[in-house]
């Protein structure tokens, strides 16, 4: 068997950091020689699809644009064989690097090679066995120690007062004979300037916002991506965002790092091999006064926070929370519904309606007005809601069925399920009675290597299989359970006459409103979607 084959190679900036040592064994230009030099010796047995290439990407995520390539080559059946210098190349995190071994390729039929490790997928008794975990262990061990040393040493950065993000913040750029030292940039730094001139004159932050998208000056997201030519990306933003807004505003008025001090460590990431942020608490920030040139002077920074602390008015929360809270937003900027209340009538009743908050604060400008009235989106959503329990009610009628069909699907696999395991049980005997054969002289070293290579071929080929009917079980049962969750939740508002609050947070996920001219379009979200669809 000829096996078609991807070459991957991966070099990390903690590698080239940590290794100067093994720096030129390990670069790309080797890897990729050493590779190609094994699969030409080798070319009766492999034949070369493509070399993936990942240059700078830590080993500790399995998000890669060419791993990623190489995965999808593999799911498409384009490539049966991967082939990487050693074990740390693939990954360095050891859960994950095994579980992509001794499973994803398994049930993919893949052979894998590591070649300075001496794995090889094909001879599992030669190398899968406690090395390969060793190896894989020290591997996550490395990351561990990197993690460690690289934190201590950004720490002790910060506490130095160097800036050791990767932008600068809004007002300023990195200096270009050091990159740790920030520098006002004079044109954003106006801006910063003229926003807290306004808002100590009395301006509000709303009013703020309104006056610079008047003016057409260009928000920091925009301004760093359009005017400094810089590849940022602003994950807090909603993509239609492309305007000054209430909580920009708000976010330059309170940060310190105008008034010259540099703030840092207001997030990290949860562990070594957990790359989500999570927020620091503000007494474990790291600030350093007085590191750079102010735009903002001290005094006037100060006198702007008591400003910022004033206590506003409180609001009544039973009159200003709306059921719809959290859960109502625009179509077209995407930021959420404001609640309203009318003037009184002659009865002193009053009614609610719902307005675009973008449209509220900033104007038409940025966004139409989406008006509707609570009652006319409470109707709605009541007749989505039953549309949905009367879909479930004609769902349950099929639902002894769908039992039924999922009976007999099981025990038509649970009897593949034992004839597989039968051709495992017999590929293991006639190991046995080879192994027996070879003693007795019956037949030669040369003829049970032959046999032996065959066999463990045929035991991969059913070990697979079996994974791969498990995980269809698997599924199906938790299909199945999907769908009587589905069914029990819709079926217990089957009487439902109203929307309550209740109604809404235990079945809508969201709820948005479009509108294009005169014509309005409400679209439901739910939570639960039926999973036999």
């Amino acid at each position: 068997m000829k096996y078609t084959t991807g070459l991957y190679c991966r070099l990390s900036r903690e590698d080239i950091e940590a290794g100067k040592h093994n720096i030129q064994s390990d670069s790309i230009e080797n890897q990729k020689l050493l590779l190609e030099g094994y699969i030409k010796k080798h070319s009766d047995e492999f034949e070369l699809y493509d070399i993936y290439i990942d240059d700078g990407i830590t080993g500790m995520t399995y998000d890669r644009a060419a791993f990623n390539r190489m995965m999808q080559a593999v799911y498409d059946k384009k490539i049966n064989c991967i082939i990487v210098k050693d074990l740390s190349r693939i990954g360095r995190e050891q859960v994950e690097t095994l579980n992509l071994i001794r499973k994803e390729f398994i049930l993919h039929n893949v052979r894998f090679i590591a070649l300075t490790d001496d794995y090889d997928s094909l001879n599992p008794s030669k190398s899968d066995g406690l090395s390969t975990s060793v190896k894989l262990l020290l591997n996550d061990y490395y990351c561990a120690d990197i993690s460690k040393k690289v934190r201590a040493a950004q720490r002790a950065k910060m506490e130095h007062g160097d800036f050791i993000g990767s932008h600068a913040c809004y007002g300023y750029v990195k200096s270009k004979e050091n990159k740790n030292k920030l520098v006002i940039d004079e044109e954003a730094a106006q801006v910063v300037s003229r926003i807290f001139s306004m808002y100590r004159e009395g301006k509000g932050k709303v009013s703020i916002a309104r006056a610079l998208n008047a003016d057409g000056i260009p928000n920091p997201t925009i301004y760093k991506q359009q005017v400094l030519h810089m590849n940022f990306i602003n994950s807090n933003k909603l993509k239609s965002t492309n305007y000054w807004t209430y909580s920009t505003i708000h976010k330059i008025l309170s940060n310190r790092i105008y008034a010259g001090d540099m703030v840092q460590h207001k997030s990290e990431i949860k562990a070594y091999n957990i790359h989500k942020k999570i927020n620091v608490d503000k007494n474990n920030w790291c600030i350093i006064e007085n590191t750079h040139e102010p735009i903002i002077p001290k005094e006037e920074f100060e006198e702007v926070q008591k400003m910022l602390s004033v206590k506003r008015r409180q609001l009544n929360l039973d009159e200003n929370l709306s059921k719809y809270t959290g859960l109502f937003f625009c179509r077209e900027c995407g930021r959420r519904m404001n609640k309203f209340l009318s003037k009184p009538r002659k009865d002193g009743s009053r009614y609610i309606t719902f307005k675009c908050s973008t449209y509220s604060a900033l104007g038409k400008e940025l966004c139409t007005i989406h008006s509707i009235r609570e009652d006319e989106l409470d109707s709605i959503v009541l007749a989505e809601v039953k549309n949905a329990v009367k879909y479930a009610l004609d769902a349950e009628a099929c639902e002894y069925i769908k039992e039924k069909g999922f009976q007999k699907m099981t025990q038509k696999e649970n009897k593949r399920l034992d004839s597989m395991d039968k051709k495992l049980d017999d590929c293991k005997s006639k190991r046995k009675n080879m192994l027996n054969h070879l003693a007795e002289g019956i037949i030669t070293s040369e003829d049970f290597k032959l046999f032996d290579t065959e066999n463990k071929a045929e035991i991969s080929k059913i070990q697979a299989g079996i994974k791969e009917l498990e995980e269809k079980l698997k599924n199906e049962t938790k299909r199945i359970d999907d769908f009587n969750n589905w069914l029990n939740t819709l079926l217990e508002y089957k009487d439902i006459k109203e929307v309550t609050r209740e109604v809404l947070v235990n079945l809508v996920g969201k709820i948005y409103i479009s509108e294009k001219g005169d014509e309005k379009e409400i679209e439901i979200q739910f939570k639960f979607k039926n999973p036999m669809e």
